[in-house]
């Protein structure tokens, strides 16, 4: 009770939501459709090294001794994942006083999504991806003010980064080292870091150049992880050619970070719902950038380090769930749930800058 004590009437409203939608999720949800791979049965498997470098075996291990000590009672079971993730997104907010610049409406808004919500307050790996982003967010934040120290809860960051998710790792690391470069050898020259921009796109493209036979080779096998009934609504194949790949990139992209499309929505009530909110989050995106849009209107500040390296992390990481989400609406906003944390952080930043930028030219116009 000495935690809750302590809770601003803020926190204890995200508290409540948070445990709400683990009812939800675990009561009713789980009636409805599959939460995935559950993690949670009472057999403690036995000790392996794999738990430090297999994800899957991390989760099944520490997942049966928490379904053993509470006896599979599927509510506390998943209580810590709930905890874990309450935690972690109490602890990047505070961490950047976004409350002192974002409206606590907005925010609680954008720290509830629903779909976002619900899988990362169960035991899931989405639960561990919302951790992850939210210390790599921060991070990336300090790179941006200028502070380039590596914490240890940041080495914690990276390591459950490369268990979970190894390919996030290359665009985060780019937009730390394209950061870093700016602010130190090009800073005050929003040329100099616009065309170390297009150096940075240009590496990109030689090496998926370079790589195109092996993405086209496992491409060809993706759809195969989409065909079993638990997949759900599983779409045609579309990586039949070589090639098609990169043919449905842009298209494909957008359909893997949006979900479900029109015709989904039409036929089934939860894809709708799913549909409504990505349609909803991705409003509020713009919302967010708005600042960065009159900015650019106007010509404004427009903050070029935050604005590029952002699009080079939000661009790499959409490219990498692309063949993940494309052929099944329910696994793209499920893996979704893993870094759309990172999106969010990092926009209400973002914004709160603008913001703030905003508010002091007006004060000198007056």
């Amino acid at each position: 009770m000495h935690i809750f004590s302590r809770l601003s009437r803020f926190w204890i409203y995200y508290f409540i939501i948070r445990f709400i939608y683990l009812l939800f999720a675990v009561l009713v949800y789980a009636q409805l459709t599959t939460l995935g791979d559950n993690y949670l049965s009472a057999f403690i498997r036995p000790f392996s090294w794999g738990i430090f470098y297999n994800s899957t075996h991390f989760m099944f291990f520490w997942g049966g001794i928490i379904a053993t000590v509470f006896r599979e009672n599927v509510i506390l079971s998943n209580l810590p994942a709930m905890f874990i993730s309450f935690f972690a997104v109490k602890w990047a907010v505070d961490k950047l006083e976004l409350r002192k610049y974002v409206n606590n409406r907005l925010l609680l808004l954008m720290i509830s999504f629903p779909n976002f919500s619900i899988w990362t307050s169960i035991w899931s790996k989405e639960t561990f991806g919302l951790v992850f982003t939210a210390i790599i967010a921060v991070l990336i934040i300090n790179f941006i003010n200028g502070n380039y120290k590596i914490k240890k809860i940041d080495i914690l960051a990276f390591y459950l980064c490369l268990l979970f998710n190894p390919q996030f790792m290359p665009f985060i690391l780019q937009g730390l080292v394209f950061i870093f470069i700016a602010n130190n050898l090009l800073k005050h020259k929003p040329m100099g870091q616009f065309w170390l921009a297009i150096v940075f796109l240009c590496i990109n493209v030689l090496f998926l150049y370079a790589i195109r036979d092996i993405v086209n080779m496992y491409a060809e096998t993706m759809h195969s992880f989409f065909v079993f009934p638990e997949a759900g609504a599983t779409r045609e194949n579309i990586f039949l050619e070589e090639n098609d790949f990169f043919r449905h990139l842009p298209r494909g992209m957008f359909i893997s970070f949006f979900g479900p499309t029109l015709t989904e929505m039409v036929e089934n009530p939860l894809h709708a719902i799913a549909g409504i909110e990505s349609l909803f989050k991705i409003i509020l995106f713009l919302y967010l950038s708005k600042y960065v849009l009159i900015g650019c209107l106007r010509k404004f500040h427009v903050f070029p380090v935050p604005v590029i390296s952002y699009i080079m992390i939000f661009i790499g990481i959409g490219f990498i769930h692309y063949p993940f989400g494309i052929f099944n609406p329910g696994s793209a906003i499920r893996y979704r749930s893993r870094f759309i944390f990172l999106f969010i952080i990092l926009l209400l930043y973002l914004y709160s800058r603008g913001n703030a930028y905003y508010q002091t030219r007006k004060g000198l116009r007056v």
